[in-house]
């Protein structure tokens, strides 16, 4: 492109020459020359001085992309805003890595310089940075416009220009989710399996969940560039967003706020709370006086000023209340006392929301009757959109990452966060001195049902299996579905052989159950295998070894018992 750029500026410099010493000023010849300068100096200085402008254009009109309208990497915003969409894209891909461990994940967002899509910075190292606009792997996924199970059977070219060369068996496969953004397709995320067996059909919904965490991130992050005027006060909220993640709980983020209020705002009460039904709301920070109500407590809505903002779903500013809701108490509707022996004056309410869905409110009190000015009502606003954004990400997060740790027929946890979990138990053993029991139960049989009668049906003996496990077992136990007919339970702070009564108690149960569906009728048993931290090993390895190993004891002997493993 540059090479092109330098030659045209030669062609045009010698034309201009020639029209300066062309001796007949009023010939058509002239005139078309004259034209000709003009229209090319005009581009040159265009492409010189807007050198986007071009190859944006060229970019939107592949896409159908209105000129103008960009996503978050394409504009001006602030490192900070950057920064925690950067934060966001990585805990969407490392969240995926939990879903399923056999997958590999990248985001790619449009590069509209460079006429393709660039892969965002915390995405998985084994895919290509750059993808050319003209992938026809690519260009499928975007323009399929919804997500997409895509097979190895297209050219190996296109794979190998998004997850780079390797020895293609041709087994392959790739999950591609559109990332739209403002109606439009922005990118996407690619999800790589080496194999198409490994990929789990109830995956694809968790992850589309996961891309609208992505959206609705980068609308966050724009609403809140545009809003962000005081420097000061834009620096607390970005500190506010550096000490916590969006797997951060709740009560961080209150005692946050209140070190932010604390700073900014005068104030003789600071009450934070979120409403737990229609009509009921819990008071989750105080700041201030504690006496008229405190962390924790109830309170109604209806008729009260603090449900006021959640209500009306719109800000309350006031310098005498009561004069202006004389029919309204504080916090306890009928409790006169309320406004009585509490004489607040001004009171500065301001909700918080969720989807444009009032979900609490964030209220300043004073005892003087002295208005909440307009600036402290812009940055309270502005703090309230902060924290309604990150409640938002982090109850998102929490459903999803509950749907990504289970699995999605029994609800059982899922193989690797039980893995991970049984790693956790055993240190904390270790640590106190505990005893552990695993078992590991197999249906005898199973594939049988699923040939005789359908993996529907199959499906639902599975279900029926892992509840009467789950009900069998105490609260403080760990129960997974460990593969397809395979279940494990880790039974905490119990030695092996009391652990055997509830094994075999879960065995009985599911031998005397009749499963019946559809007019099918059916009873299956379950094998056992046992073992015991420490008394047979003192590691996660070596204790599923040995109770898988007396599991097939148990098959091998007809099944439908329980076996200890030898020590």
């Amino acid at each position: 492109m540059l090479f092109e750029r330098k030659i045209t500026v030669i062609i045009l410099f010698f034309l201009i020459v020639g029209l300066l010493i062309y001796p007949n000023y009023d010939s058509y010849i002239f005139l078309i020359l004259k034209g000709i300068a003009i229209s090319g100096l005009s581009i040159v200085f265009i492409s010189y001085a807007f050198p986007n402008i071009l190859k944006f254009n060229i970019l939107n009109k592949e896409f159908g992309k209105d000129e103008g309208q960009e996503y978050l990497d394409e504009k001006s915003y602030s490192s900070e805003v950057k920064s925690h969409y950067q934060k966001l894209i990585q805990q969407v891909v490392n969240l995926i890595s939990v879903v399923n461990s056999n997958y590999k994940t990248a985001v790619y967002m449009t590069d509209s310089e460079n006429s393709g899509f660039k892969k965002q910075d915390l995405s998985n190292s084994d895919f290509i940075d750059f993808i050319d606009q003209d992938n026809d792997l690519f260009a499928m996924i975007i323009k399929n416009n919804k997500p997409s199970i895509i097979n190895k059977n297209e050219k190996s070219e296109d794979w190998e220009q998004i997850v780079g060369k390797r020895k293609w068996r041709g087994s392959e496969a790739i999950l591609g989710f559109p990332i739209s953004y403002s109606d439009r397709v922005i990118g996407a995320l690619i999800v790589f399996s080496d194999h198409f067996s490994l990929i789990n059909k109830n995956d694809k919904n968790i992850i589309e969940n996961l891309v609208n965490i992505i959206i609705k991130g980068m609308a966050d992050l724009e609403q809140m560039e545009s809003i962000m005027v005081d420097n000061y006060f834009t620096s607390r909220i970005n500190n506010l967003f550096d000490q916590l993640e969006v797997k951060s709980n709740e009560s961080e983020l209150f005692e946050s706020i209140r070190g932010i209020c604390r700073a900014f705002f005068q104030y003789d009460k600071l009450t934070i709370v979120l409403s737990e039904t229609e009509n009921s709301a819990n008071i989750k920070l105080v700041d201030g006086l504690h006496d008229d109500a405190d962390e924790g407590q109830d309170f109604t809505l209806r008729k009260t000023l603090h449900g006021l903002a959640i209500n009306a779903n719109k800000i309350i500013n006031s310098n005498s209340w009561l004069e202006d809701f004389p029919k309204f108490d504080r916090f306890f509707p009928g409790d006169t006392g309320d406004n009585d022996t509490f004489n607040f004056m001004s009171i500065l309410s301001i909700p918080l929301k969720s989807s444009k869905v009032p979900i609490g409110a964030v209220t300043l009190e004073r005892l003087k009757s002295r208005k909440y000015s307009n600036t402290d009502e812009k940055l309270l606003a502005l703090l309230c959109s902060t924290v309604s954004t990150i409640l938002d990400w982090q109850r998102e997060y929490n459903r999803v990452h509950l749907s990504a740790m289970h699995d999605g027929l029994t609800g059982l946890l899922n193989h690797k966060t039980f893995l991970d979990r049984f790693d956790e138990e055993v240190s904390r053993a270790k640590r106190f001195n505990h005893n552990l029991g695993l078992v590991i139960l197999d249906l005898d049989k199973f594939k049988l049902v699923n040939d005789n009668h359908g993996h529907l049906y199959g499906d639902y003996v599975l279900k029926s299996v892992s509840d009467i496990i789950s009900d069998n077992t105490r609260a403080i136990d760990v129960v997974g579905r460990y593969g397809g007919e395979e279940f494990a339970v880790i039974l905490v702070n119990t030695d092996i052989q009391a652990c055997l009564p509830l094994a075999q108690r879960i065995v009985e149960k599911i031998a005397e159950k009749v499963f019946i569906k559809s007019g099918i009728s059916v009873k299956i048993s379950i094998s056992a295998g046992m073992a015991g931290f420490p008394s047979h090993a003192d590691n996660v390895r070596e204790l599923f070894a040995m109770a898988d190993t007396a599991m097939y004891v148990t098959k091998s002997k007809g099944g439908n018992s329980v076996t200890i493993a030898e020590v």
